[in-house]
């Protein structure tokens, strides 16, 4: 079930303006979970993470989210790499975060290492509808888990949207032996889409996530081409700018996909990169949690990406 999700009282229409994905880098509590593979992320574990180092880590996504608004944060923020409600519940309840008064969305998913996608939402100035976890299952690879995708029927503004949240399979092992995972992961997402399309009969749909591909890929151009999405990031790419950087190179792995309907409602969208989420020393790439096993205390091996609409 969800947590969290508000009623309709206190929402106040006004036109939707930001919206932010977001890769924490393992948001996870220091608690051992016994049903899911966290050992490392708990005191004893080999990362020694702690309660310090997770209230750095809450109080790092609080200034991530406060600076992208400009001082008025997000009014939809997805996020991959949660352990659980709990973790979200303390970043907009325990945190300065709870002044902006944010709803949480979040399924728990079959993830071996218990990660999940959530979505944060401004109560005030979003009214979700209804909400569901869709489960990405591999014929081919039965003992093979992975996150669900989310799904999410809001209205901001006077428009009613549907927004998937995504964490496709990661490249774990090569491009080409991991390829077939993400594969999956597309039908199923556009099996999604269809099915919003034909009984809710929305055409104002809002991809976004960390696909483990970039838009020239396969799944990514088969996604695009067969809902008829526009891949907002393809500028970004063209322009070999990236989100992450692995084996001395940049990526471009975190992307917005919109339906036409939405398109012409876009402001904006950026690869979100201030200073403070850089890490110099190592070349201005991102400023991450760990290096390795070695806790660097920075915020995460990714970079948000951003998109400011204009929803009446």
């Amino acid at each position: 079930m969800p947590v969290y999700i508000a009623g309709k009282p206190g929402y106040s229409q006004p036109d939707l303006s930001v919206v932010m994905f977001y890769n924490t880098e393992n948001y996870f509590d220091p608690f051992d979970d016994s049903l899911t593979l966290d050992d490392e992320f708990t005191p004893d574990g080999s990362r020694h993470w702690n309660w310090k180092r997770f209230q750095q880590k809450a109080n790092h996504l609080y200034k991530v989210f406060m600076a992208a608004g400009e001082w008025d944060p997000p009014d939809l923020i997805g996020l991959a790499e949660v352990e659980n409600a709990w973790v979200l519940h303390y970043l907009t309840e325990e945190t300065p975060f709870v002044k902006f008064d944010y709803g949480v969305i979040h399924y728990e998913s079959s993830d071996k290492r218990g990660i999940d996608v959530a979505l944060l939402y401004r109560k005030k100035h979003v009214c979700v509808l209804s909400s569901r976890a869709v489960p990405v299952y591999f014929s081919h690879d039965p003992q093979k888990k992975t996150r669900d995708i989310l799904s999410v029927l809001l209205v901001a503004g006077s428009d009613t949207l549907v927004c998937f949240v995504n964490h496709w399979p990661s490249r774990l092992g090569g491009y080409l032996e991991s390829e077939p995972y993400r594969q999956v992961a597309a039908r199923v997402l556009m099996r999604a889409i269809d099915s919003v399309r034909n009984i809710s009969h929305v055409r104002k749909i809002l991809v976004m996530g960390d696909f483990n591909d970039e838009p020239s890929d396969a799944s990514m151009a088969m996604t695009c081409d067969r809902e008829n999405l526009i891949n907002l990031m393809k500028p970004a790419y063209r322009g070999k700018k990236g989100t992450l950087y692995y084996n001395r190179r940049w990526w471009l792995f975190d992307q917005f996909l919109v339906s036409k309907e939405v398109v012409r409602s876009v402001r904006e969208v950026q690869i979100f990169r201030p200073a403070f989420l850089l890490d110099k020393e190592q070349g201005y790439i991102p400023y991450r949690t760990y290096s390795g096993l070695r806790y660097s205390g920075g915020f995460s091996d990714h970079l948000p990406v951003l998109l400011k609409l204009d929803v009446r």
